[in-house]
């Protein structure tokens, strides 16, 4: 049984220790960008190459901006100098080169200064987030011509999802293989109708936390297109959020090619939706004094490390540390509901109980007979 709160206060008012912990931001995959494809010509293939490298960090650093911003926070903001994204630039690598005498072809993955880039944010008040959500699964239901399907073939929605989602970002997306497992869980019907309980194991079966029936709806002629997405996002903890997505085949534009645009104007608007719940203001936060129940040092390592990353979390003070309880000052920017927010993406769960907080692994209940007794 853990001790009451009176032992709880005592242990802190008499402990000596106070190792002092800086919980720096680390630089997670949002602030790196994969897949950027340069192609230029020059005069020679060293000086192709060089202004390839050029742009292809100016637009991995577009691409990171409104990775954390939304859009119109960013409608004003310029693309500054080269120098200046350079300076920003942690490091960045090529893969599949192709080079000619005047030409260079290449793929990037540039890696950004997580300091860097907030520190250039936030000197022109530009609002951002960078709390990463736990993944989505996105349930893909494709309908044409009154044939409507999930796990039959042919869908190209599904397959454009298994090709094109989203893994790093705020909102890493997950999309479903459809083996018999897939197939026995949810059909097409009942993951239009919501049908929470399957749609959930769904999700859990690839690690993610919440469901997204999207269903394609396409209409008109070969070549002239319409794809009319349906969304819906059924979180386990509130209600579903609805929302659509419409585009038109443009011309020289295949269906595939449609569908590959619809799916980012999905990506985009789940990830804008977690953005303003979660957009960080830097001038604003507090202080908390949390008690961590653990069942051990290495539970407590556990811990500590999903705090450590944390972009809400500026420090940590241990105050006290027992076998069975650690008491930490912790410091945060933005609202309390904003860190509750951080934390539940690692699995922690911050609860008041009376004056006093606590943090616990979400689905445990370690402070089930915690005397609150004086």
């Amino acid at each position: 049984m853990l001790t009451s709160l009176k032992n709880i206060k005592m242990l802190a008012a008499t402990a000596t220790v106070a190792a002092i912990m800086a919980f720096p931001a680390s630089a997670q995959d949002i602030f790196t960008v994969t897949g950027v494809h340069v192609d230029e010509s020059a005069d020679t293939a060293a000086a192709a190459r060089e202004q390839a490298l050029e742009i292809g960090q100016r637009k991995a650093f577009e691409e990171v901006v409104a990775r954390l911003t939304l859009p119109e926070d960013r409608a004003g903001l310029e693309v500054p100098e080269t120098s200046v994204i350079t300076n920003m630039v942690r490091d960045f690598g090529v893969s599949n080169e192709k080079t000619s005498s005047v030409r260079y072809i290449a793929d990037m993955t540039v890696r950004f200064k997580d300091d860097e880039l907030r520190r250039y944010l936030r000197f022109r008040d530009v609002s951002f987030a960078e709390l990463q959500s736990k993944p989505v699964m996105i349930v893909p239901v494709y309908r044409t011509s009154g044939y409507v399907t999930l796990w039959d073939d042919p869908n190209p929605w599904r397959e454009v999802w298994s090709r094109n989602v989203a893994t790093s970002g705020l909102v890493p997306i997950k999309a479903p293989i459809g083996d018999l497992t897939d197939i026995g869980t949810v059909s097409a019907e009942q993951a239009e109708n919501g049908a929470m309980e399957r749609l959930n194991q769904l999700a859990r079966r690839y690690g993610a936390d919440v469901a997204v029936v999207a269903s394609a709806e396409v209409t008109g002629p070969t070549g002239g297109e319409t794809v009319d997405v349906s969304v819906t996002r059924y979180d386990p903890n509130g209600a579903p959020q609805v929302f659509g997505v419409q585009e038109n085949t443009l011309p020289d534009e295949t269906l595939n090619e449609t569908l590959v645009r619809a799916a980012k104007s999905v990506q985009d608007q789940l990830a804008d939706g977690w953005k303003r719940a979660n957009l960080i203001n830097y001038s604003t936060g507090g202080s908390l004094m949390v008690f961590i129940p653990i069942t051990g040092l290495k539970d407590w390592a556990g811990i500590e490390k999903k705090l450590v990353g944390l972009p809400v979390v500026r420090n940590s003070r241990v105050v006290a540390m027992s076998r069975r309880e650690v008491q930490l000052s912790l410091e945060f920017v933005g609202s309390t509901t904003q860190l509750q927010t951080a934390l539940n993406q690692q699995n922690l769960n911050l609860s008041r109980m009376g004056e006093l907080w606590f943090i616990q692994p979400s689905g445990t209940d370690r402070l089930e007979g915690l005397s609150l007794g004086g």
